[in-house]
């Protein structure tokens, strides 16, 4: 049966868990110990799927909470106290900065984010954004039954590429893993829920708002789940409508047609290795051009932290994107991906990249409000090619095209002031198109392959499902 062969996949196995249990000794010691020896007053917490039970194979990344008194300060002092206990304990550290400042250290082939917070009791209200984790601990030690479970929810969701609510994925977290889990009972019957849902979705596993308040208060969200420690936030609020409706279809595929790809590519997923001339060779088949812009260096002078670097890279997309739009280039899809270092890539793909010189411009209806200002806008213009003139009930003008090609656009977005402000004069710029796309990083082509094709391999499952069953 694909369960049983997919519970002993995600099981890590007897050497990995002395490893992780080890590695993890140690950096809890040698925290404590830079705690002790700075003069400190906290408390240090290890939490996570490490210990609560739920990490998958080949998960090396570890979580250690660093707990002050209220009273220490605000988030500056808990930054600055947090890189003075990285630098005596570790040495070495990379600062992060997400709602919260925290820091990233290695010691053996393990990621560890060392996080400062308040020390809170439960219900107390909270001070900062990750001050609830610790009863997030608590409250899964506690309620959980089978962890293997939610390897497996995890497991099924990275092979979707739906797990993580970091802004580059938008999906679930590994905590409301762990909560949809509890709620559901296991695995499987989250998946019987999920192929039924329809948005807004509101679940509250401690009755402690309703599901009528819980919508009025998270009105936009498409899953509503609040949190059991905290009444105040919801669980899913990471989680993008594209990401919700997929793991409503992927639910669907794996009861339809069940099969073990679901969780082999969260432990090793397929290696795509994309030639530009491939990418070139699929826009001439589709008859369509792309547009990309690099920009690189971004780690000079100072770094800026992955978190940040998704976030303006996804923003980046949406510009480019509405912009092309505005401008009559109807793009296919526009979006941004960074290495996590020192570049952001951000790409559309359009029908053409050169435009008539004219364009016809929809006015106000006959005789409202803003038909003075249209005319006066466009009668004698410059710009004006022909008209204004009536057509029904509208006032149209045919006017010069502030834009013809694309790369212009481009060009004044990312070189004007539309490039966030965090980003100016700190990346070097190109502005590419499809005959330049060899210079790229081979990380780019891979993510502007996969958002050309979209292939996903649950959507071919269940239809291969559909057609058995028909």
């Amino acid at each position: 049966m694909v369960l049983e062969q997919a519970k002993k996949l995600v099981t890590p196995s007897n050497e990995e868990r002395r490893k992780l249990e080890r590695v993890l000794e140690e950096a809890l010691s040698r925290v404590r110990r830079a705690v002790d020896e700075l003069g400190f007053d906290a408390e240090v917490v290890p939490v996570g799927s490490a210990v609560r039970d739920t990490w998958l194979p080949g998960n090396y990344e570890l979580d250690i909470f660093v707990l002050f008194p209220k009273v220490v300060g605000g988030k500056d002092v808990l930054g600055e106290l947090i890189r003075e206990i990285a630098a005596k304990a570790f040495g070495e550290y990379v600062q992060n900065y997400a709602e919260h400042p925290y820091v990233m250290v290695r010691l053996e082939e393990f990621d560890i984010d060392l996080v400062p917070a308040y020390r809170i009791g439960k219900g107390e209200r909270i001070a900062s954004s990750v001050d609830r984790t610790p009863l997030h601990n608590s409250y899964v030690k506690s309620k959980l039954r089978s962890p293997t479970e939610v390897r497996l929810l995890k497991a099924f969701l990275k092979s979707i590429e739906a797990y993580g609510a970091e802004e580059k994925v938008g999906g679930f977290s590994g905590y409301l893993c762990e909560v949809l889990v509890i709620y559901y009972g296991s695995f499987l019957e989250v998946l019987k829920a999920a192929k039924d849902w329809q948005p807004p979705v509101c679940i509250d596993p401690e009755d402690h708002l309703g599901e009528e308040y819980a919508s009025v208060l998270f009105p936009r969200d498409p899953l509503v789940v609040i949190d059991p420690v905290d009444p105040r936030r919801n669980v899913a609020a990471a989680l993008t409508l594209t990401q919700f409706n997929r793991f409503r279809i992927a639910a669907r595929a794996f009861l339809i047609n069940p099969s073990i790809e679901f969780f082999e590519r969260a432990l090793r997923p397929p290696r795509v290795r994309i030639r530009s001339s491939v990418v070139e060779e699929e826009l001439g088949r589709r008859g369509t051009h792309l547009v990309v812009v690099e920009l690189s260096k971004l780690d000079e002078p100072d770094n800026l932290s992955r978190e940040l670097l998704w976030s303006q890279a996804k923003k980046l997309g949406r510009i480019l994107g509405d912009e092309l739009r505005k401008h009559g280039f109807d793009p296919m899809w526009s979006s941004g991906w960074t290495d996590e270092s020192s570049t952001i890539v951000v790409a559309a793909e359009i029908p053409f990249l050169l435009l008539p010189t004219l364009e016809r411009r929809e006015g106000p209806p006959v005789g409202m409000r803003d038909e003075d200002n249209f005319l006066l806008k466009y009668v004698g213009s410059e710009v004006t090619l022909g008209g204004p003139s009536i057509r029904e009930d509208r006032w149209y003008v045919f006017r010069r095209r502030k834009y013809r090609e694309a790369t212009l656009i481009v060009s004044d977005i990312f070189r004007g002031q539309r490039l966030p402000s965090i980003l100016r004069g700190r990346a070097k710029i190109r502005v590419l198109t499809e005959r330049e796309l060899a210079s790229l990083g081979q990380w780019a082509l891979n993510e502007i392959w996969k958002e050309l094709k979209k292939e996903e391999f649950f959507v071919r499952l269940l239809a291969e499902g559909l057609e058995r069953g028909q």
